[in-house]
């Protein structure tokens, strides 16, 4: 079982409109679709609503559940064990749907994922926990120009690593390798700024920028570079029951011949639930 809270169902109910669309606007073309989940957890989420149990399908019931032109392929990759054992599960009770589940690491499994991507197209959803998915990863995934991704970015995780009044030298070598690998290079150095009190009394160092505006700035804006017009600038803040920003849910279209219509498809949701 896995666990969310109110923007859980926000996020789901975006894929999932985004998934039924999806297919329906391929319906009539000769391309075999793939559905990728890439942190796929159990198939099921609880969450926790005023002391009230609610159980949610997860992402990867909601892809099977697809009808009006159903994945040829639905792979659902889960590092944790048991984990993965709920999702065997989960195929089970689906024996006529292709459905690959894969108890590997995310990241490594994208990176060496092999298909003809002159036949194949799809959607990949990256839900990770925390701050697992690496630039290197997104970098392989614009190179496949198949896959329209679905990318929850951890605003809240990455703040958290950050400190609030010290300069980027300051911040622990492992954590800055963390946002390396996340940002595809320092690019995160680029939230500090020199002190404008430092002249007055003498403060060393440096402060960032408040909030999670320039996270999200700069990780768009790196984007934007890596996948030019197939980047969507339109994204959604999802927050938690009090108003605290936890996600950015952003976008790229996969093929740029399909820019127009994924575009549309991702920004008429976005806008409109």
């Amino acid at each position: 079982m896995d666990f969310g809270g109110p923007w859980t169902q926000e996020k789901l109910e975006i894929l999932e409109h985004y998934l039924d669309a999806y297919t329906t606007a391929l319906k009539n073309k000769s391309f075999k679709l793939l559905y990728i989940d890439a942190f796929a957890g159990t198939g099921q989420i609880e969450t926790q609503e005023r002391e009230t149990a609610e159980f949610l399908a997860g992402s990867p019931v909601r892809a099977i559940a697809v009808g009006n032109k159903p994945f040829d392929e639905l792979i659902f990759v889960e590092k944790q064990a048991a984990r993965a054992a709920e999702l065997q599960r989960l195929r089970d009770k689906h024996p006529h749907r292709n459905i690959r589940i894969e108890n590997a690491e995310a990241n490594g499994f994208l990176l060496n994922l092999r298909k003809d991507w002159q036949t194949w197209r799809g959607v990949l959803f990256l839900d990770p926990f925390a701050t697992e998915v690496r630039w290197s990863t997104i970098q392989a995934i614009e190179s496949y120009k198949a896959l329209d991704t679905w990318i929850l970015f951890p605003v809240s995780a990455i703040a958290r690593m950050l400190p609030t009044s010290r300069t980027p030298d300051d911040i622990s070598r492992q954590w800055a390798q963390r946002l390396t690998d996340v940002f595809g290079g320092e690019s995160w150095r680029e939230l500090y700024r020199e002190n404008p009190q430092r002249g007055l009394f003498g403060d060393p160092g440096s402060v960032r920028e408040k909030g999670v505006d320039g996270l999200v700035r700069i990780y768009k804006s790196n984007l934007q570079e890596l996948f030019g017009d197939r980047f969507l600038g339109n994204s959604r803040r999802l927050t938690s029951s009090t108003g605290s920003p936890l996600f950015e849910f952003m976008f790229c279209a996969g093929n740029p011949r399909g820019i127009n219509v994924a575009h549309r498809i991702a920004s008429h949701i976005l806008d409109r639930m």
